[in-house]
C-alpha cells in the first residue's frame, strides 16, 4: 500500500471515529470527539488550501491530478467544514439527545422578577451560541428590558446590578468575583465566563454554572450551603459578553475541577414560573416570571 493511500485511510478512519463517537456513543467520548472535530477543522482549512493551490499549479503545468489526491482533498474539506460554523454556515448542534441525556433538573428562576430569554432551548434557532458547545448544550442567557441598546453605559441595561438568588438547594463549590466588568463594545475580558458561581445541586449531585457576575458582588463563599432563594450576587458584565446578562447552564462534571473541554452539558428546566419549562430565546425570546408562591 502506498504512503498516500495509508494517509487517506488514517484520515478517513479518524473522521469516522470522531463523528460516530459524537453521534452514537456520546458521554465523555462524544464530548472529546466533538472538540476534536471542531479543533481539527482549523487543520482541515489549512490542508484544503494547500491541496487547492497544488491542484491549480498542476492545472497550469498541465499535469494529471490523481484520484487519490482528489479523495484526500475531499476528506480535508470534510475536516474543514466545522470551521464554517464560526461564520454561522451549516451549523450543527452538539448531538446530545434531550430525551435520553440524564439526569435532568428543574430549578426555580434565579430572579424575583420577570426576565427575557436572550438565548435558550434545544434548537439552533433559539439557542445558537450554546447548542454548538457540549457543556453549554442547554444553557440560557437572561436579559431584562431595556436591552440590546447601543449605549456603552452598563446602568442603562435593565438586568445590570439585579439580584441573583439561588434557584436550587445545594452547596457552593466555586465563587469568584475579582474580574472587572468590561465596557460595552470592548474585549478587555480576562476570561470567557468572567466572575462565576458554581453550585453542586443536592437533588442530583450535578452542577449549575452562573457566569458574567458583577465584580465584588458575590454574597456566598465556597462550601457554603444554600437554599432556594438565598441571595447569591448581582448581574454584571464580566467575561466575554456583548451586554449585561446572566448565563446559566447545567453540567455533569464539577466545573471547579474539570475543564470545559471535558464537561458534559445536561438538560435544564424551570418550574414555578409563568412560561415554558424549557423557555426559548432568539428573535422572539420568551418573557418568563416567577409565580407568586415562588417569590414568597
Amino acid at each position: 500500500m502506498k504512503l498516500k493511500q495509508i494517509f487517506i485511510f488514517i484520515i478517513a478512519l479518524l473522521l469516522l471515529f470522531e463523528w460516530i463517537s459524537a453521534y452514537f456513543i456520546g458521554g465523555l467520548f462524544g464530548v472529546v470527539s466533538w472538540w476534536g472535530i471542531i479543533g481539527g477543522s482549523i487543520l482541515g482549512v489549512i490542508l484544503s488550501f494547500i491541496c487547492f493551490i497544488t491542484f491549480l499549479l498542476k492545472l497550469v503545468r498541465r499535469k494529471k491530478i490523481s484520484s487519490s489526491s482528489i479523495i484526500l482533498f475531499l476528506l480535508f474539506l470534510i475536516m474543514a467544514w466545522p470551521a464554517c460554523w464560526l461564520l454561522s454556515i451549516g451549523n450543527l448542534p452538539y448531538p446530545a439527545k434531550i430525551d435520553s441525556t440524564k439526569p435532568t433538573v428543574s430549578i426555580e428562576l434565579p430572579f424575583k422578577e420577570s426576565v427575557t430569554v436572550g438565548w435558550g432551548g434545544n434548537q439552533i434557532e433559539t439557542n445558537k451560541p450554546h447548542v454548538l458547545v457540549p457543556n453549554e448544550r442547554w444553557a440560557y442567557d437572561f436579559i431584562m428590558e431595556p436591552h440590546s441598546l447601543k449605549s456603552k453605559k452598563l446602568n442603562d441595561y435593565g438586568i445590570y446590578n439585579k439580584e441573583i438568588i439561588s434557584p436550587v438547594k445545594g452547596t457552593i463549590v466555586g465563587a469568584y468575583d475579582q474580574e472587572k466588568d468590561i465596557t460595552l463594545g470592548t474585549e478587555n475580558n480576562d476570561t470567557m465566563a468572567g466572575n462565576y458561581i458554581y453550585i453542586k445541586i443536592e437533588e442530583t449531585g450535578t452542577y449549575l454554572v452562573l457566569a458574567h457576575i458583577k465584580q465584588n458582588s458575590i454574597l456566598v463563599k465556597n462550601v457554603q450551603a444554600v437554599d432556594v432563594g438565598t441571595p447569591l450576587a448581582k448581574v454584571g458584565n464580566s467575561g466575554s459578553t456583548s451586554e449585561p446578562h446572566l448565563h446559566i447552564h447545567h453540567q455533569r462534571q464539577n466545573p471547579a475541577t474539570t475543564s470545559m473541554y471535558l464537561s458534559e452539558g445536561l438538560p435544564l428546566y424551570f418550574h414555578n414560573i409563568n412560561g415554558s419549562s424549557m423557555p426559548i430565546g432568539g428573535e422572539h425570546g420568551e418573557v418568563i416570571s416567577p409565580k407568586k408562591e415562588a417569590i414568597q
